[in-house]
């Protein structure tokens, strides 16, 4: 059996809309109605712009996998093109200054009394700002960042070549989106990846730098979908996935979602015609930020989610023939989506609590044994969103301390399998075996303590 190359996705956009709209659906219904009520509620520098992005769809070229091909005479052009990029974005030095801020940039120039320093904001463009020496504590020198591009870079840019490029080892994202965008992205994996360390340690295998991750983060909806389509049909309608055999994240800025923009489109329309109404304009802004609000949420939520299945992956967690069953692969990225690795995941519990009390639970059997190349996708569009919940909610209940030990052997028996002979037995044991015998309780006593963790949610 050979090492399995899998696609993990979140099936979010129907759940997330449906969630954020329990809240915001009866305001803004009101206020369309006419009759809603309140819900609860650098200077002296130059800009200079981006180049604007057309927006016709870009073109995809095919993924080219073999990195030992030598470049050709084009992909040697692009190369040296993103290195130049590269080279003329990287700070140079470091102000420290006497108000406790510390900024990143190039020094532009310097005289007795004032040091001109230019802070880049990547392809968005660059400030340049005057400081006064006596401002400033300390000018250091910032060494040269090792931004190799790889063959794997060029090709991965040319993928996407009307895309931006940016390279923050071990991340390297293509983007049809802001600078600040991207550096959003890198805030919430470089958080994601310092918990994980900490909360994961015992089960890392490959403890050694991370490199040449691959980031495409859309803003178009319509160019995520087909490049789904392309690569990942099963995951056309998710919010996000992640290939490990590329090594490659895929996100969807839902910022840019149809769905927001409908939102944002009917309370804009509805705006219009409560012109002279202050009351009226107060509750649709505040409904405007509510819901932008979720939508960025919605956006960090992907991001860990992601980022989280590619953790469990770069570091030797998960096994490198894929034959983990969906519960495990996606209940731990979930577990891994709050802004706290592992707290309380409240629309998740809530969507299990209501399940359990409409007695819609999924049988704990069907869930422990699912093992499909669609993930969850494969149980029909009815049934993903709570299959998803509970797989959260099993993960939230073995990751207790009580539990915790006896569950890292478990993810142990997949991540230490040794040799094809030992994939092909695994692959035909029952994850449900496995997991009694490690839990030391069979499935009845193993389904009474979960239920029971559920009613205590």
């Amino acid at each position: 059996m050979c090492p399995r190359s899998k696609l993990l996705g979140l099936a979010l956009p129907d759940a997330y809309w449906r969630q954020a709209g329990v809240v915001l659906a009866a305001g803004v219904m009101a206020l369309l109605s006419g009759c809603g009520r309140s819900p609860s509620s650098a200077t002296g520098g130059l800009l200079r712009t981006a180049t604007v992005i057309p927006a016709e769809p870009a073109v995809v070229n095919p993924t080219i996998s073999d990195a030992a091909r030598p470049l050709t005479a084009e992909e040697l052009a692009r190369k040296n093109r993103l290195e130049a990029e590269l080279a003329a974005e990287r700070p140079t030095h470091r102000l420290k200054l006497c108000d406790g801020r510390v900024l990143d940039g190039r020094v532009v120039s310097e005289t007795a009394s004032s040091i001109r320093l230019r802070e880049g904001f990547g392809y968005s463009g660059f400030l340049v700002e005057s400081f006064a020496r006596a401002n400033v504590l300390e000018v250091e020198p910032l060494p040269a960042a090792s931004f190799q591009v790889t063959a794997g870079d060029v090709r991965f840019s040319g993928e996407f070549p009307q895309y931006h490029f940016v390279k923050s080892p071990p991340y390297t994202i293509v983007t049809d989106e802001s600078y600040d965008g991207v550096q959003r992205i890198l805030a919430v994996l470089t958080n994601l990846r310092e918990q994980f360390r900490g909360t994961f340690g015992p089960l890392i295998k490959k403890d050694a730098e991370l490199q040449d991750i691959h980031v495409v983060f859309f803003g178009s909806e319509a160019a995520f979908r087909r490049y789904a389509t392309r690569v990942a049909p099963s995951f056309v309608n998710s919010a996000g996935f992640f290939s490990s055999g590329e090594n490659r994240l895929a996100l969807l800025n839902q910022l840019g979602t149809s769905r927001y923009v409908q939102a944002r489109g009917h309370l804009d329309e509805r705006a219009r015609s409560f012109v002279g109404s202050a009351e009226a304009g107060q509750q649709l802004a505040a409904l405007r930020s509510d819901i932008t609000s979720e939508a960025k949420s919605m956006n960090e939520r992907v991001i860990r989610h992601e980022g989280a299945h590619q953790l469990f992956s770069a570091y030797g967690v998960t096994s490198r023939y894929g034959l983990e069953p969906t519960w495990l692969t996606e209940g731990l990225a979930q577990y891994c989506e709050t802004p706290n690795l592992g707290r309380y995941h409240f629309s998740l519990a809530q969507r299990v609590i209501r399940a359990r009390q409409a007695g819609r639970l999924l049988p704990l059997k069907t869930l422990l044994n699912h093992r499909s190349p669609s993930g969850f996708f494969a149980l029909g569009s009815g049934e993903v969103e709570l299959a998803y919940a509970e797989s959260w909610a099993l993960v939230y209940w073995l990751m207790q301390d009580e539990t915790r030990a006896r569950f890292f052997d478990y993810v142990k028996s997949y991540r230490d399998i040794s040799g094809e002979r030992g994939a092909a037995v695994m692959e035909k044991a029952e994850p449900e075996k496995l997991l009694e015998a490690h839990l030391k309780m069979d499935l009845n006593t193993l389904e009474r303590q979960w239920n029971s963790s559920i009613a205590h949610m």
